[in-house]
């Protein structure tokens, strides 16, 4: 009895992979072509957004100004 018990163990979670992969595969509607372009639009705001966020990469730095001689009479 107990060796059929260790044998159920894999034998339900073979059965639970199979169903959840089934389910996973599924075929699927075809998508709106409103929401995908909205999608769309949020994922090109959202990529902007974050390239104008980046910081400078380190080891840059602004450029130089010479300083104004004029004190220096």
């Amino acid at each position: 009895m107990g060796a059929m018990v260790w044998w159920l163990i894999p034998l339900v979670a073979t059965v639970l992979a199979i169903a959840w992969l089934t389910w996973w595969n599924r075929p699927r509607p075809p998508a709106d072509t409103h929401d995908s372009l909205q999608e769309h639009e949020r994922f090109k705001q959202a990529m902007d957004k974050q390239t104008s966020q980046q910081p400078k990469p380190r080891g840059t730095r602004e450029p130089r100004t010479p300083p104004d001689d004029q004190d220096a009479s």
